[in-house]
């Protein structure tokens, strides 16, 4: 096997890839159980829905505000003495959180958002090693693939695991075993040489950040955050639309179906650009590729599909998402100054986790007005979004800087 022809095993192989890929995807693994674990502990208690979503919306959208800053620091101070710190603090904040909430549910509001607000940023922080870790080109691409398609996991793998937590824990004690992953992939990632090589290239162990401003205050770092928000949304609206299409066929279970099938579609398509990866430049593919993310999702306006014809088009729908941010990853690491990418990852992180939230409640408000007859125009409508903001990113209003 060589280099060229089977990229996605040579960054397999590659010295710490496999490594910090995995402890980063535990590290990340809260994200995909904490707003389930905080929706159940809430449930387990007062069993207020309107205090579930409340606590849960403080928790994420405290989580994107906190990416692009951490990060930053990130790149001011490396990313041991960063994620370190992030990590226990975040943790801390979970338990304090899950033992408060019943006797003192405002505060656990507060702790909810510094729960969100200090989530260690692996993602950005991965991403931003992968240049270190392997080849340019057909390497970097794989790489980048690879991660895009390995997150599609946490959320397969984040779900049950609240599930068994809760069963063994109880819901308290599965918030802070929630917390407690999320602590220790981020010590366990940190643990390896690369992070702190990473860090100790600094000169005097602070990169001097006094005089760069921030990389969206880049038009073209900009335009890429906008069209990753654009991404987001079908990813969003499809929790609402399952969830609408199983009421709505009477189909117990469907839901779930179609949320798993979406990634494993998802996992197809990367394990396909990661063996044979887009022969293009980002800047070319990243138009391309959002519209065909956008078409993707429009079978699943199509409501009086066969059960079974609904979920292979759910599966079609997931099979461009991680193409289109690998090659989001791969356009911002040109993009931003070596100095503040981590950063600049941050704000598409965020980008990312705020258009998941806009399609999610956005649909909600819809289904819960209209019904569940109104999955077609949800789709539509979100599909059109991400066309629409695809636009951004032609080559033509795309301006290298370094």
């Amino acid at each position: 096997m060589t280099r060229s022809r089977y990229p996605l095993v040579s960054v397999l192989r590659a010295r710490h890839t496999g490594y910090l890929l995995f402890t980063s995807l535990l590290g990340r693994l809260p994200g995909a159980m904490a707003a389930l674990a905080i929706v159940q502990l809430v449930r387990s208690t007062s069993g207020d829905f309107a205090f579930a979503g409340l606590i849960t919306a403080v928790y994420v959208v405290a989580g994107a505000v906190g990416q692009p800053l951490l990060g930053r620091l990130i790149d001011r101070l490396g990313q041991v003495a960063v994620l370190a710190t992030s990590g226990i603090l975040s943790f801390l904040a979970f338990t304090g959180m899950a033992l408060l909430l019943e006797p003192a549910p405002g505060a656990a509001v507060a702790l909810a958002a510094a729960a969100g607000l200090f989530t260690p940023p692996l993602e950005p922080a991965l991403r931003a090693l992968w240049p270190r870790l392997v080849s340019p080109g057909a390497q970097l691409k794989a790489a980048f693939s690879l991660d895009a398609g390995a997150q599609e996991i946490i959320f397969i793998v984040g779900p049950l695991l609240t599930v068994f937590g809760i069963a063994l824990f109880g819901p308290t004690g599965n918030l802070l075993l929630a917390g407690g992953l999320g602590l220790i992939g981020a010590l366990a990632f940190i643990a390896n040489p690369a992070p702190r090589a990473a860090s100790a290239r600094r000169p005097g162990g602070v990169a001097p950040l006094a005089g760069i401003r921030s990389p969206i205050l880049l038009p073209a770092v900009a335009r890429v955050a906008a069209f990753t928000f654009g991404i987001g949304v079908p990813v969003g609206a499809l929790t609402i639309v399952a969830t609408a299409s199983e009421a709505a066929r009477d189909d117990a279970g469907l839901a779930g179906w179609i949320l798993a099938v979406n990634a494993v579609g998802a996992l197809i398509g990367a394990t396909a650009v990661g063996i044979r990866p887009l022969g293009s430049t980002p800047e070319r593919l990243l138009t391309l590729c959002g519209i065909l993310l956008a078409v993707g999702y429009l079978p699943l306006a199509v409501t009086a599909l066969p059960g079974w014809a609904y979920l292979i088009a759910a599966a079609i729908s997931g099979l461009m998402l991680p193409p289109t941010l690998g090659q989001v990853f791969e356009r911002i690491s040109q993009l931003s100054p070596t100095a503040t990418l981590t950063e600049a990852n941050g704000w598409v992180v965020s980008a990312m986790t705020l258009g998941v939230g806009v399609g999610t409640l956005v649909a909600g408000v819809i289904v819960g007005t209209s019904g569940t007859s109104a999955v077609m125009g949800i789709v539509l409508g979100a599909s059109g979004l991400t066309a629409l903001l695809s636009l951004v990113a032609l080559p033509s209003r795309m301006i290298r800087v370094r």
